[in-house]
């Protein structure tokens, strides 16, 4: 009785594997597919325009934009005086070591100028 349950399971694969061979010959009898072909008559090739590409573009840039967390103007001055003090104090500081600079080259020239 296995003996039977082999030959049955093995004549089914058999088969099967057939079936599928038979499956594969018809398909490769068929005649490739043609691209399809756009408004303008050209082959389209699944290839995006200028025009759509440049259009997509500045759609992307618009919905990054929208995602953005803008500050207030409140926090955009307060962050804006912080920052011209800094340069200012930077500033001084710069002016203050030019000066000292200045001040020893003329001591150790001689005062030639």
């Amino acid at each position: 009785m296995s003996k039977k349950n082999n030959t049955v399971e093995e004549s089914g694969v058999i088969n099967q594997a057939i079936g599928n061979a038979e499956l594969g010959n018809e398909n490769a009898n068929l005649p490739a597919t043609q691209p399809k072909k756009g408004k303008n008559g050209k082959k389209n090739d699944g290839k995006v325009g200028f025009g759509t590409r440049v259009k997509n573009f500045f759609k992307g840039i618009v919905s990054e934009l929208k995602k953005v967390s803008w500050p207030t103007a409140g926090k955009v001055f307060a962050q804006f005086g912080t920052v011209c003090l800094v340069v200012l104090i930077f500033v001084l500081i710069i002016m203050g070591f030019d000066s000292l600079c200045s001040w020893l080259l003329k001591l150790l020239v001689g005062g030639a100028a």
